[in-house]
């Protein structure tokens, strides 16, 4: 397998930089910013790139929309995770990490449903006093005439 000559510092660079962006390897092969690379050269480039630059590849899941659940229904999906840790015998750092991933994303959740109830108590209160202002608007024009 023949190899092509070392990447420069200032072309990973510029490669991570247009990864970041989301560019794909053949979007960038095409920008003509690495002209002496052929399109395979640019893609083993990106799969040697640190993890965290590297293209994510799309398992072609779509994400669908989220469902707001109460908090009742948040701290039994927590209780059932704790109770999965503590009936596991053995378990590896990527269990572990996951675990801590739903405990925290419970935590975060919790933050967020207290604003999204206040929002949707500010969005009522709008709604009221908007009819209010409707009335009051008809009232004054029935008045005027």
């Amino acid at each position: 397998m023949a190899r092509g000559k070392r990447w420069t510092e200032a072309e990973i660079k510029l490669l991570k930089k247009m990864v970041d962006e989301g560019k794909s390897e053949s979007e960038i092969f095409k920008s003509g910013k690495f002209p002496n690379r052929t399109f395979m050269s640019i893609r083993h480039a990106v799969e040697r790139l640190p993890f965290g630059h590297q293209k994510k590849k799309s398992n072609g899941a779509q994400i669908r929309e989220a469902e707001i659940v109460g908090l009742e229904t948040i701290v039994a999906r927590y209780v059932d995770a704790f109770n999965k840790i503590c009936d596991l015998k053995e378990y590896d750092k990527t269990d572990l990490e996951r675990f801590r991933i739903i405990f925290q994303a419970a935590w975060k959740y919790r933050e967020l449903f207290r604003e999204y109830e206040k929002l949707e108590d500010l969005e009522a209160r709008v709604e009221s006093l908007e009819k209010l202002l409707a009335e009051i608007k008809e009232q004054r024009s029935k008045a005027a005439v």
